[in-house]
C-alpha cells in the first residue's frame, strides 16, 4: 500500500470531478479540482432551464448521499425526476456535506497537461477566467473528469452554405419562447431533443422532427403516475434477464401494456401519448428492442406529434436558401434548424503540447487523447494501457438505461483504491485483450451501429457489477437470500442504486445502505413478474441452454 498520500489533479468540477475528489480524500489522498465555470454543476447552468432529468433522484444519486437530511425521507419515498436546477443544488449539497469546496478552483481553465519525465510528476497549466493569469501546478496523478458535453457534435448538411435560416445546437437554446412563430426542424430524437421538439411544436408555427433511423426505446418519465418514475423498473431482476431474449421480452412488455391501455381507456393526453409510444416501439421492434438500444425516457416528442401536429421526417438530404429537402424527397420551408445531435469527447488540454514538455512524451499524450475519444476502447472506459492509472478518465460512459453519475462514482472508487495500491491494474496485454472482449460484448448486445455512433454506450447494471467485482463491493446476493430475504428482494426488485455497492467491500456503509435500499419506493408487481421470468431463464440455463444465462450473474465474456 502507498504510505505517502498522492496529490491528484482533477480536471472538471461536475458530478464526476466531485465524486473523484471525495473518494480520493476518503483514501487519504488530496487533490485540486479545476472548474472553468464559477459554480458547481456549471453544465446545468448552460442548458435550457425548463429541462428535467430523465433518470430519477434514486438512480442518479451517489451511494452515500441521498440529499439533505430534512429531505431524505421524501426523496426516497416520493422519487422524481429532478429539474436541472434541482440536480445542480444536489451537487452543491454533496460538496458541502463532504467538505469539498476548499479543494475546488473555480473559473480556472486548464490549458495544457504534460509529464516531467525527469521528476516523474505531471504538470497542469491553467489560466484564470477572471484576469487571464497563468499558473502551473504539479501532481502525482491526473484524473480527467471534464465530462461528455464539452464539444458539440454538429452535422454538416449538403448546401449548408446556401441556407439563409439559422442552424443551432441544443446547447444554444435558453428559452422556449424564442421558438415563437418560427418554422422549425429538430434533428435528433434523444431525450433532450424530445423536450425541444415539444417546445418547438407548442411555440412554433410549424415543426418537423428529423430522425435518421430508429429512435430509442420510448418510455414515459412517469408511466405509473406521480412518484413512480420510469427507472423504478431499472432493477437487477429485469437487467439480469438474458440479452439474447430481448426481442421476446420486448414483445411481452408491449403486449401487456397495450392490453392495460385498452382496459383503462384514453382519459388524458398522457394516456394517448403512452399508447402512441407503445405502437412506435412496436413498429421498429425487430431492429430496436429495449435490451439492444438506449432508452428515451421522455415521450415529449410523441406528444408533439399527437397533440401539436409535429411531423416526423427522415434524415436531411440537402439545404437550399429557405428550404430543407429530406431523404424521402419532400421539402419544407424552415426558418431554424435545431441540432439535438449530442456531443463528442475532446481533450484539447492533452493535445496541445506545452513548450516545457518532452517532445516524444507529448506525442504519446496526444495519442492517448486521440484514442480516448472512443471511451469504450479504454480499459473499463477509464484506462489507456500506455499510462495506466497515471492518467485516468472518469465519467466517459453512457448507460442505455440508468444514469452517468453512479457509474462515475464506481470508477472513482476504483481509481482511489488504485492510487493507494490496494488494487492493481493488469499488465498491458491483459488490459488490451479484456477491452477487446468487452467491446465485442457490447457490440453483440447493443449492435455495432449504436456502439460506433455512441462510443461511450454501455449496459448500466452489467457495467456496474463489472466494476463492483473489481473493487470487491458487489453484494453477496446468495448469502443475503438466506440471511436477510427482505433486503435481497429489494436488491433484486427495487431500483438499482449505488447504495447496493456500499453493503460490503472497501468503505462500506452497510447500515446506511440497508436503510436506503429498504426505504426506497419500488414497483412490486412488475418487478416480481420479472424476477419470476429471470428464474425461469435460470432453470433453462441450468438444463444446458447457454443462451438463457442470466446477464449479471457472471463476469463479462465474449458472446
Amino acid at each position: 500500500m502507498n504510505l505517502k498520500p498522492l496529490h491528484v489533479g482533477i480536471i472538471g468540477g461536475g458530478a464526476s470531478g466531485l465524486v473523484t475528489l471525495k473518494e480520493l480524500l476518503a483514501e487519504g489522498h488530496d487533490g485540486i479540482v479545476f472548474e472553468k465555470s464559477d459554480v458547481i454543476g456549471g453544465l446545468f447552468q448552460t442548458v435550457y432551464q425548463q429541462g428535467y432529468m430523465v433518470s430519477s433522484n434514486v438512480v442518479t444519486m451517489f451511494s452515500d448521499f441521498v440529499g439533505l437530511e430534512q429531505d431524505k425521507n421524501d426523496l426516497l419515498e416520493k422519487p422524481r425526476m429532478w429539474s436541472f436546477i434541482e440536480y445542480s443544488k444536489y451537487l452543491n449539497d454533496y460538496a458541502e456535506h463532504f467538505r469539498l469546496r476548499p479543494y475546488i478552483k473555480f473559473q480556472t481553465c486548464v490549458q495544457s497537461v504534460w509529464k516531467n519525465v525527469t521528476t516523474n510528476k505531471w504538470n497542469i497549466k491553467v489560466k484564470s477566467v477572471v484576469d487571464e493569469k497563468e499558473a502551473i501546478y504539479t501532481f502525482d496523478r491526473i484524473a480527467v473528469c471534464s465530462g461528455t458535453h464539452q464539444k458539440r457534435n454538429m452535422p454538416s448538411f449538403k448546401g449548408q452554405h446556401l441556407y439563409k435560416g439559422t442552424i443551432k445546437h441544443l446547447q444554444d437554446i435558453r428559452k422556449y419562447e424564442d421558438f415563437t412563430d418560427k418554422r422549425l426542424c429538430i434533428v435528433g430524437s434523444g431525450e433532450g431533443g424530445s423536450d425541444i421538439t415539444l417546445a418547438a411544436a407548442k411555440y412554433g408555427k410549424k415543426t418537423y422532427l428529423s430522425i435518421r433511423k430508429d429512435h430509442g426505446f420510448i418510455l414515459p418519465r412517469y408511466p405509473n403516475g406521480p412518484f413512480y418514475p420510469s427507472d423504478l423498473g431499472t432493477t437487477r431482476a429485469i437487467h439480469s434477464i438474458p440479452r439474447a431474449h430481448g426481442l421476446l421480452h420486448t414483445y411481452l412488455y408491449i403486449f401487456f401494456n397495450l392490453i392495460a391501455s385498452y382496459i383503462k381507456g384514453i382519459r388524458t393526453v398522457e394516456d394517448k401519448v403512452q399508447r402512441a409510444s407503445l405502437y412506435m416501439n412496436l413498429k421498429q421492434i425487430k431492429t430496436s428492442n429495449w435490451m439492444n438500444t438506449y432508452g428515451t425516457k421522455n415521450t415529449s416528442f410523441v406528444e408533439a406529434m399527437v397533440e401539436y401536429k409535429c411531423e416526423r421526417k427522415p434524415a436531411i438530404k440537402e439545404l437550399t436558401e429557405h428550404k430543407v429537402t429530406f431523404d424521402d424527397g419532400t421539402e419544407e420551408e424552415i426558418d431554424e434548424i435545431v441540432c439535438c445531435t449530442g456531443f463528442i469527447s475532446e481533450f484539447s488540454f492533452l493535445e496541445i503540447g506545452d513548450k516545457q514538455a518532452d517532445p516524444m512524451h507529448a506525442e504519446l499524450v496526444r495519442k492517448v487523447a486521440y484514442d480516448a475519444r472512443i471511451p469504450h476502447d479504454l480499459y473499463k472506459h477509464c484506462v489507456h494501457p500506455h499510462f495506466g492509472d497515471e492518467l485516468f478518465f472518469i465519467g466517459f460512459v453512457r448507460p442505455a438505461f440508468g444514469a452517468i453519475p453512479p457509474l462515475a462514482e464506481m470508477q472513482a472508487r476504483w481509481y482511489a483504491l488504485l492510487c493507494s495500491n490496494k488494487l492493481a491494474l493488469p499488465d498491458k496485454e491483459t488490459m488490451i485483450e479484456e477491452s477487446k472482449t468487452y467491446v465485442k460484448y457490447i457490440e453483440w448486445q447493443l449492435t455495432p451501429y449504436r456502439t460506433n455512433r455512441i462510443v461511450n454506450l454501455t449496459d448500466f447494471v452489467i457495467y456496474s457489477d463489472d466494476l463492483a467485482r473489481t473493487i470487491g463491493c458487489r453484494p453477496h446476493l446468495v448469502k443475503m437470500f438466506f440471511s436477510d430475504p427482505s433486503l435481497w428482494l429489494k436488491c433484486m426488485c427495487g431500483p438499482i442504486m449505488n447504495a447496493q455497492y456500499r453493503l460490503v467491500g472497501p468503505h462500506s456503509k452497510s447500515d446506511q445502505a440497508r436503510q436506503i435500499i429498504k426505504q426506497v419506493r419500488w414497483l412490486k408487481h412488475l418487478n416480481l413478474v420479472s424476477l419470476f421470468l429471470l428464474y425461469v431463464h435460470a432453470f433453462i440455463w441450468f438444463c444446458g441452454l447457454k443462451s438463457h444465462q442470466p446477464s449479471t450473474w457472471y463476469p463479462i465474456s465474449a458472446p
